[in-house]
């Protein structure tokens, strides 16, 4: 009778050491985990004061126009670029009483359409430009004036620096504003209906 109950308190005790030690793997598990999929993009400014990634995939000029040329994109996320190279992560657009907002492009050939909703107007504000990529800093152009500057593309979404016009705040190594944008492929529906504007 001794016996059975040392046993049994034996598993029982082991049970617990059991459940303590799944507990503390299930947690490191977890802590890991988190901690490398919570990466976040920085960026440095180059010679021009332009933010770049730190990890920047490159985009050949055949991918840009396997990807990325010939669609539609709308901007889905928008986060202000500080001078320490960090990122504002609440969305810029997020509570601001303005008349304006995110952005739509659509790119064809030589040509970029940048699509801008404005309460001023009763609909939606265009701009057609000539287009020209440069594959060395993944940079798009539209009349020669930086448009987008690329960092990934990869099944229909697209992140990228974009151009915002001037920092009145100050807050960057430049005289400019740039966003970290992430953008969404166009469903040709979305993409057909957006052009009948132009």
């Amino acid at each position: 009778m001794e016996l059975w109950k040392k046993s049994t308190i034996f598993a029982v005790k082991m049970r617990k050491v059991r459940r303590l030690l799944t507990a503390f793997c299930t947690f490191v598990t977890l802590l890991a985990v988190t901690s490398c999929s919570n990466e976040e993009e920085t960026f440095f400014f180059d010679e021009n004061g332009v933010p770049t990634a730190t990890a920047q995939q490159r985009i050949s000029d055949e991918q840009f126009k396997a990807m990325v040329n010939g669609n539609g994109w709308v901007e889905t996320a928008t986060h202000e670029i500080f001078s320490n190279g960090d990122y504002d992560k609440r969305d810029y657009w997020e509570g601001m009483d303005t008349a304006a907002g995110p952005s739509r492009y659509c790119l064809k050939g030589d040509t970029i359409s940048e699509y801008i909703f404005l309460d001023c107007l009763p609909k939606m504000g265009s701009n057609v430009r000539r287009m020209r990529y440069d594959a060395s800093t993944n940079t798009v152009y539209a009349d020669n004036k930086m448009v987008l500057r690329i960092i990934s593309v990869n099944n229909g979404w697209m992140q990228a620096v974009k151009l915002g016009g001037l920092a009145f705040k100050q807050r960057s190594k430049s005289q400019s504003l740039y966003f970290y944008v992430t953008l969404r492929r166009m469903s040709d529906a979305e993409r057909k209906d957006i052009e009948e504007y132009e």
